[in-house]
C-alpha cells in the first residue's frame, strides 16, 4: 500500500529516492508548547512508503525532543506527532532547532536550516493564498447559484481563473529560484495539472542542470519523462481520465462495498446508495488540495442533486472535531463517513488509495464510470451522463 503524505497531497509522479551521495549527520532539537506526550517520529517521504528514520518520546510538559541520524543528501522528511499532526522538513546534514506551539504549527520557528525555513515560509504563503482563493470561489459560486446575468458572472469567473493560474505559476517560480532541491521538487509536486508540468519543461530541465547529483530531482524528472513517453500525460488524463497506476479500482470495475459510520455513528454502506449516480469522494480536513477542490464538488452537487445524483464523502481524518468543522465550513451537505483512522482506514487498501483527493463516479449499478474528476471535468462528466 502506497502512503505518502505532505501538507498537500503529492502528485503521483513523485518517485522514491535512495541517495548514493556522501552521508552527513543531522540533529534536530525541538521544543513545542502543548505537545502531546508520546512518540515523535521522523520519516522520509517517498512515493512507495514512509521510511522511519528515527523516533523518540515526549515524556513531560516541556515538549522537548531530539532526533538524530544520517542523511544521504537533502530530501523531504516529516516529523509526526502522536496526535497525527506533523511538520515538513527539507533535511540536510547539520543541526536544526524547531520551536513553537503544537496547536499552531504553521508559525513554527526554524533555526539552523535555511532550506526548512524556506519550505515553511512557502507552506504559509500557499496556505494563505489557498484560503483566499477558496473564499473567492465561494463568492463566485454564490453568484452562479443566484442566477445573476452572465454580464455580471462571467467577469468574476474569469478573474478567479486568472488568480488560480497565477497561484499555480508560483510553484514553478519557487522551483526556478530556490537553491534547495527538495523544495524545488516539493513545489513541482503541488501542480495538479500534468499539462502544466509539460508546458514548463524548461523549469524541469533546469532542475537537472542545477542539481545534477540529487536523486530526488533525478527520480522526479525521470518519472515525468517516462509518463510523457507513455502518453500518460494526455489532455484526457489531465481532464480527469483514468489514472491506472494510482488506485486498485479501475473504470469498468464494480466499486468494492464498505460500511462506515457517519458523524452521528449511523452505519452507511456504499451499496445503500445503489440506484443513483454516486461521486465517491476520498478527502480529509487536513488535505489542502481537497479543501481547494471542495467548492467544485459543492457546485456539482447543487447543480445535479435533483437528477439522481449524490456524493458520499469518505474522510481520512483522525480527529472528529476537525472533520466536522471542515464539513461545516466548506458547506458539504451530503453524506459523510469515516472510521477516523487516518491512513489506516479500512478503505485505503480496499481501494488502493495512495493520495487524496481521489474520487470515483459510480453508475446506479455501482460500476465505476470515471475517476479523479476535477473542476470543470466533474461538471462536464455529470452533464454527459445525467441527460
Amino acid at each position: 500500500m502506497k502512503k505518502y503524505l505532505l501538507w498537500m497531497s503529492v502528485a503521483a509522479f513523485l518517485a522514491g529516492c535512495a541517495g548514493q551521495q556522501e552521508k552527513g549527520e543531522f540533529k534536530i532539537e525541538g521544543q513545542f508548547s502543548n505537545l502531546p506526550l508520546g512518540p515523535v517520529v521522523l520519516e522520509e517521504l517517498t512515493l512507495e512508503n514512509l521510511k522511519v528514520v528515527d523516533s523518540t518520546n515526549v515524556k513531560d510538559a516541556s515538549g522537548k525532543f531530539t532526533l538524530k541520524g544520517m542523511v544521504p543528501e537533502q530530501g523531504l522528511y516529516r516529523i509526526r506527532f502522536d496526535n497525527g499532526k506533523f511538520v515538513l522538513l527539507a533535511l540536510d546534514a547539520g543541526d536544526m532547532k524547531l520551536t513553537g506551539d503544537a496547536n499552531d504549527l504553521e508559525t513554527m520557528k526554524v533555526t539552523g536550516s535555511e532550506a526548512t525555513a524556506e519550505l515553511q515560509q512557502f507552506l504559509q504563503d500557499i496556505s494563505k493564498q489557498s484560503i483566499a482563493l477558496t473564499e473567492e470561489m465561494r463568492k463566485v459560486d454564490s453568484l452562479h447559484n443566484a442566477k445573476v446575468p452572465d454580464s455580471v458572472f462571467q467577469p468574476q469567473l474569469e478573474a478567479i481563473q486568472k488568480k488560480e493560474k497565477e497561484f499555480e505559476q508560483g510553484f514553478f517560480t519557487l522551483a526556478e529560484k530556490t537553491k534547495n532541491p527538495a523544495n524545488a521538487v516539493f513545489a513541482i509536486s503541488q501542480v495538479r495539472n500534468p499539462e502544466e508540468i509539460i508546458a514548463h519543461k524548461q523549469v524541469i530541465a533546469g532542475l537537472t542542470t542545477r542539481f545534477p547529483k540529487n536523486t530526488l530531482v533525478k527520480s522526479m524528472t525521470d518519472k515525468i519523462a517516462e509518463l510523457e513517453k507513455n502518453n500518460q500525460l494526455s489532455a484526457g488524463d489531465a481532464a480527469g481520465g483514468d489514472d491506472e497506476a494510482a488506485t486498485a479500482v479501475k473504470v469498468g470495475m464494480e466499486a468494492p462495498d464498505f460500511t462506515l459510520p457517519d458523524p452521528n455513528g449511523k452505519m452507511i454502506s456504499l451499496k445503500s446508495l445503489r440506484g443513483k449516480y454516486v461521486l465517491l469522494d476520498f478527502w480529509a480536513s487536513w488535505c489542502g488540495p481537497c479543501r481547494e477542490e471542495n467548492p467544485n464538488v459543492v457546485k456539482a452537487f447543487q447543480q445535479f442533486k435533483g437528477k439522481n445524483f449524490t456524493v458520499l464523502g469518505v474522510s481520512l481524518d483522525k480527529t472528529k472535531d476537525q472533520w466536522l468543522a471542515a464539513i461545516a465550513k466548506d458547506g458539504l451537505t451530503w453524506n459523510h463517513v469515516s472510521d477516523l483512522k487516518f491512513w489506516d482506514s479500512s478503505v485505503v487498501p480496499l481501494y488502493g488509495i495512495n493520495a487524496i483527493p481521489t474520487n470515483f463516479l459510480l453508475d446506479p449499478q455501482g460500476k465505476v464510470i470515471a475517476s479523479d474528476l476535477r473542476g470543470e471535468a466533474l461538471t462536464a462528466k455529470l452533464r454527459e451522463v445525467l441527460k
